[in-house]
């Protein structure tokens, strides 16, 4: 049976060319960043995330199913709830993470290398610049989609059914996204450690080697988030 075949009835131009967008769009996020982060930066470069570069990436990751999830199963407003929700966390975690850590903002990296530079950027940017994408791809994809409310609706009662086996972008991106997965399971492995370890603020570089990785449980200690700790010393007393 072709694919055309399994393509429900109520499937038309316009919802083809929706659920294509975020089919695309789930496969740029989750091939460019996230895999550039571990393919390229990590097994390539030997870079290590650190925990706050692990829940970045995990809110990208999540971004990437969510889409999937509408390409499988329909435009839902509980999934784009998701990914806008997922969005604003992303750039929070960007923000705070560079404000420490980034080129030309973080008072913690003068030059020794807290994350590898793209462009002239450190990565801790280029996360507040892939989640403002987000919103601006998502905008773009409902700007230029028609009949969404009927999508929605339809979406809603299930009219579409299975949709992501339906079309081969929709394939290409799911198999993807598990290809990628498995590599950031590997990397995690080596560089956090399996539960209850974490990574580390201050990773240890990438290595095949066992005798190299480093695993540490220092996270579950402290009740009380403090980014600043030691690299705000007390100041001097200056006489009036």
């Amino acid at each position: 049976m072709s694919d055309d075949r399994k393509i429900p009835a109520t499937w038309g131009d316009d919802e083809r060319y929706f659920f294509n967008l975020f089919a695309l769009a789930a496969l740029a996020l989750v091939a460019l960043p996230v895999g550039i982060a571990v393919v390229v930066l990590g097994f390539g470069m030997g870079d290590s995330p650190c925990i706050m570069c692990w829940h970045e990436r995990f809110c990208m990751v999540a971004i990437s199913f969510f889409a999937l999830l509408i390409v499988r199963y329909g435009f839902k407003a509980r999934y784009l709830v998701a990914i806008i929700l997922l969005s604003c966390l992303g750039l929070y975690d960007g923000f705070t993470h560079y404000s420490l850590d980034g080129t030309y903002g973080g008072y913690l990296d003068i030059g020794q290398g807290f994350g590898l530079e793209i462009l002239g950027a450190h990565t801790q940017f280029w996360v507040v610049v892939v989640h403002f994408c987000v919103f601006l791809f998502l905008g773009v994809i409902l700007f230029l989609g028609k009949n969404i409310g009927l999508i929605m609706h339809k979406s809603e009662n299930g009219e579409y059914g299975a949709v992501l086996p339906s079309f081969l972008i929709g394939k290409i991106a799911i198999f993807v996204f598990v290809l990628i997965m498995g590599l950031n399971l590997i990397q995690a492995f080596i560089t956090a450690g399996p539960p209850p370890y974490l990574a580390s603020a201050t990773p240890s570089r990438m290595s095949a080697d066992p005798n190299k990785w480093f695993w540490e449980l220092d996270h579950w200690d402290g009740f009380e988030v403090d980014f600043r700790e030691s690299w705000n010393p007390n100041l001097p007393y200056l006489p009036e």
